[in-house]
C-alpha cells in the first residue's frame, strides 16, 4: 500500500463530518477510507457528499489511470487518457481504487453451492435431486463465471433420467456499463434425448447496475450449437448443428431483512429455421437461515419448440433446498 501522505485527501459526509486520510477502495456499495485518526473506516456511498483526493484512479471499464477533478453529491468528474473528461454516476461505480493498488491485480472470489429435491418412501417411491455449484471469480475488469449442475429424477415405475451441465462465461468490462461476453456449455439431458450438447457464443452486454443489494444485466449475441442424440431415430427432424441468436437477462434483488429474489432467462433462436427456438428461465427466492446458509425455493421453466419425438415441448419444475454462499 502506498504511504498515506502520498494519497492524502478529505472525505466529506452528509452529516458534515470531514475525514482526513486516503482512499482505499470504492466498491458497489461503500467507500473504504484510511483515516489518519480512526484507521480504516467503511462508509455507505449514499452518505458521501464529496471526495477530494490527489491520486490517479483505476475505474472499472477504463483501461488507463484517471484523475478525479471533482465530486459533488452523486456525480464524479473524471479525466482519463489524452485529457478526455466525462461525468459518471458515483453510486453506479462498480469499482474504483488507486491505480497503484490495481497493478497488483487483486482477485475477488464469490460462490455458492445448493442442493434440493423430492424424496418419497411408502406407497409411492420417488427420488429427485438438484445440485448446483456456481463460482464468480473477478480479476480487475475480467469476470469468470463457472457453473455445474446435476439433476436426477425417477420413481419406482420409471428409470432415473439424469441431466449434467457445465458452463463457463467470461465478461470483460471495457466501458463504464458495457461488457464483452463469451459463453460456453457442455450438457447431457436424457429427458430431451440429448447425449451431448455443446454451445459456444460471443456477445455484448450492458450492466444497468451491480451491487450486493441488486443487479440487472442484459446480454445479446450469437451462439454455435452442436447436439448429439441418444436415439437418432427420435431426432430425425432436428438439426445437429446450427447457429442461433442469443438473448439473456439476469436480475436479483436483496431485501433489507435478508431474503433475495432472482430471475435468470435465456432465449436461443436458430438463424436457419424460424420455428427452431428454445428458452429457459429460473425464478426463485433465497432466504438466510444462519451465517452463510440459506434456504432456496426455485421454479424452473424450459421450452423447446422442436423437441425429439415422444418428448414434450415444455418442462417445468419446482425445487426446495438449502445452500451455502461465500
Amino acid at each position: 500500500m502506498a504511504p498515506l501522505q502520498v494519497l492524502a485527501g478529505v472525505l466529506t459526509l452528509e452529516n458534515g463530518d470531514r475525514i482526513q486520510g486516503a482512499l482505499i477502495l470504492v466498491d458497489k456499495n461503500q467507500v473504504v477510507w484510511k483515516s489518519e485518526t480512526f484507521g480504516e473506516v467503511k462508509v455507505n456511498k449514499t452518505q458521501v457528499v464529496s471526495m477530494d483526493i490527489d491520486t490517479e484512479l483505476k475505474i472499472a471499464g477504463r483501461e488507463g489511470p484517471c484523475t478525479l477533478a471533482g465530486h459533488r453529491q452523486e456525480r464524479w468528474e473524471l479525466y482519463c487518457a489524452a485529457g478526455e473528461g466525462w461525468f459518471i454516476d458515483f453510486l453506479g461505480v462498480e469499482r474504483a481504487e488507486p491505480y497503484t493498488y490495481f497493478v497488483n491485480n487483486p482477485v475477488v472470489f464469490h460462490g455458492g453451492v445448493s442442493a434440493g429435491g423430492v424424496f418419497e418412501r411408502g406407497n409411492r417411491e420417488r427420488e429427485d435431486l438438484d445440485a448446483n455449484i456456481n463460482l464468480d471469480v473477478r480479476a480487475g475488469d475480467v469476470h469468470h463465471l463457472i457453473g455445474a449442475l446435476y439433476r436426477g429424477q425417477g420413481s419406482e415405475e420409471e428409470d432415473v433420467l439424469e441431466k449434467y451441465q457445465l458452463t463457463y462465461g467470461l465478461r470483460w468490462i471495457f466501458a463504464e456499463k458495457w461488457f464483452a461476453a463469451a459463453n460456453s456449455a457442455l450438457e447431457r439431458e436424457e429427458a430431451r434425448n440429448l447425449d451431448l450438447g455443446t454451445k459456444m457464443g460471443l456477445g455484448l452486454g450492458y450492466l444497468f447496475y451491480d451491487t450486493d443489494k441488486t443487479a440487472f444485466s442484459l446480454e445479446g449475441g450469437v451462439s454455435s450449437l452442436k447436439e448429439e442424440f441418444i436415439d437418432e431415430a427420435l431426432s430425425e427432424d432436428q438439426d445437429d448443428r446450427y447457429v442461433a441468436g442469443r438473448l439473456a437477462m439476469n436480475y436479483h434483488y436483496k431485501f433489507a431483512m435478508g431474503p433475495e429474489v432472482y430471475f435468470d432467462q435465456e432465449t436461443l433462436q436458430s438463424l436457419d429455421h424460424s420455428d427452431d427456438y428454445q428458452a429457459n428461465a429460473k425464478v426463485g427466492l433465497r432466504t438466510p437461515l444462519v451465517e452463510g446458509v440459506l434456504m432456496e425455493i426455485g421454479y424452473h421453466w424450459q421450452y423447446d419448440n422442436t423437441p425429439s419425438l415422444q418428448s414434450q415441448k415444455e418442462d417445468t419444475r419446482v425445487t426446495v433446498g438449502v445452500g451455502y454462499q461465500w
